[in-house]
C-alpha cells in the first residue's frame, strides 16, 4: 500500500509538470504515452497466444499525436482538430485487417488482438489527447484534471470505501476484490471532486469571471464519468484474466503498467469530452 500510494503522488507531480508546461508539449508527452499503451496491450495479446499486428497501432498513435500537436499550425483542415482521429482510426483499421487476411490463415484471435486496440486504448487515448485544446487554456486545463483526478480519487475512495464496508461483490468474476459498497464510495468521490476542481481552477486561476459551464452540471457528469472509470478498470482486468497476466507492466511500482494506470481514465476522458464539446467549448 505505501509503495502504491509513493508512486500515486509522484504521478501527481508528474502529471502537474506537464500540465504547467503545457502545449504542444502536453500532447507529445500524451502521444508517448499512447505509444506505451499499445506496446503493453499488444504484449497481454502475445501471452494469450494470439499474433497480432502491431504496427498500424503504433503509426495510430503517431498521428494522432502528430494532429493533436500541430495540426492546426500546418494548416491542413483534415489534420486539424478530434475528427482526424477518426480519419487514422479507420486507416489504422483497415491496414490491421489487411495484414491479417493476408497472412492466409484463418485466424480471429489475431484479427481480433489487431483492431481491438485500436478501439481500446486507441480510440479513447485519442479523446483525451484533444482534452486540452478544448476551448480557452483554462477550460482545457480543466478538462485535462477532471479526467485525470475524478477518475482517480473514485479509484482511491473505492478501495478504502470497499475495505472498510465492503460486502457484496460487483463482478466477482472479472475482478473478484471489488465491491458494491466500495463502487458506491468511488461514485460520491467522483460527485465531490467534480465540483471541488472547477472552483479550484477558478480561485488559482485568479479569475472569478473565467467561463466556465454552471457548476451544478459538473455533479451529474462526475457521476457519469466516475461510472465509466470503474466500466474501464473492469474492462482492463477482463483484458488481464483473458491474457492471463497480473498487471500490463512495471514502470509504475504498486501500479503496474501504463494501462493499469490509466483504465479508469481513458473511459472517464469520453463523457467530460462530450460535456466541454456539447457546452460549446
Amino acid at each position: 500500500m505505501a509503495k502504491r500510494v509513493l508512486t500515486g503522488a509522484v504521478l501527481i507531480l508528474a502529471v502537474g509538470a506537464v500540465i504547467w508546461v503545457w502545449r504542444p508539449w502536453i500532447e507529445i508527452v500524451l502521444a508517448l504515452v499512447m505509444l506505451l499503451s499499445f506496446h503493453e496491450i499488444f504484449c497481454a495479446f502475445r501471452a494469450g497466444n494470439a499474433r497480432p499486428v502491431e504496427w498500424p497501432g503504433y503509426l495510430y498513435a503517431l498521428l494522432c499525436g502528430f494532429s493533436a500537436a500541430f495540426g492546426d499550425k500546418i494548416g491542413i483542415p483534415a489534420l486539424s482538430g478530434a475528427r482526424s482521429a477518426f480519419m487514422w482510426l479507420v486507416l489504422a483499421a483497415m491496414l490491421a485487417i489487411c495484414a491479417v487476411v493476408l497472412r492466409g490463415k484463418v485466424d480471429f484471435d489475431s484479427l481480433t488482438a489487431s483492431v481491438f486496440p485500436l478501439i481500446y486504448p486507441g480510440a479513447f487515448f485519442a479523446v483525451f489527447l484533444w482534452l486540452p485544446s478544448l476551448g480557452e487554456r483554462k477550460v482545457g486545463t480543466l478538462a485535462v484534471l477532471l479526467a485525470i483526478f475524478v477518475a482517480s480519487m473514485n479509484d482511491c475512495f473505492a478501495l478504502f470505501a470497499g475495505m472498510a464496508f465492503g460486502k457484496r461483490k460487483l463482478s466477482p468474476q472479472i475482478s473478484p476484490k471489488k465491491t458494491v459498497e466500495g463502487s458506491v464510495g468511488g461514485l460520491i468521490a467522483a460527485v465531490l471532486f467534480a465540483i471541488l476542481l472547477p472552483l479550484a481552477v477558478r480561485g488559482i486561476a485568479g479569475d472569478p469571471g473565467q467561463k466556465f459551464p454552471p457548476l451544478w452540471t459538473f455533479a451529474p457528469v462526475g457521476l457519469i464519468a466516475g461510472a465509466f472509470s470503474q466500466i474501464g478498470d473492469l474492462t482492463a482486468s477482463l483484458i488481464k484474466r483473458h491474457c492471463g497476466i497480473k498487471d500490463f507492466g512495471k514502470i509504475f511500482p504498486g501500479h503496474g503498467g501504463v494501462l493499469d494506470r490509466l483504465d479508469g481514465i481513458l473511459f472517464a476522458a469520453v463523457p467530460w469530452y462530450v460535456f466541454f464539446a456539447t457546452m460549446g467549448y
